[in-house]
């Protein structure tokens, strides 16, 4: 019996360990989702936010909220305004 209780002891052990590096979930958690827009006119911008690839999303965001209503659009960041905005935003840091 209490060989019993001590094996299942053990392989719950073996699976808390297992499962421990396991991803909670396959998809990514991003931002931005969809399609990125390739420009926007400086004057619109209200604020940018700049994101890093991290564990829940691996890639970098750029996100720029507009003056107009508040709306947040997504800048492709592989574009030449979103490499200009990223570079400052790095230079700044």
């Amino acid at each position: 019996m209490i060989r019993k209780v001590s094996l299942a002891i053990v392989l719950l052990l073996l699976c808390a360990v297992i499962t421990q590096g396991m991803p909670t979930s396959r998809r990514e958690h991003c931002l931005c989702r969809g399609k990125d827009i390739s420009s926007i006119g400086i004057h619109r911008i209200a604020q940018v936010e700049y994101h890093r690839p991290s564990a829940s999303c691996g890639r970098e965001e750029l996100i720029v909220t507009l003056k107009r209503n508040g709306s947040k659009k997504c800048l492709d960041i592989n574009l030449e305004q979103g490499r200009i905005i990223k570079e400052a935003i790095m230079r700044k840091r």
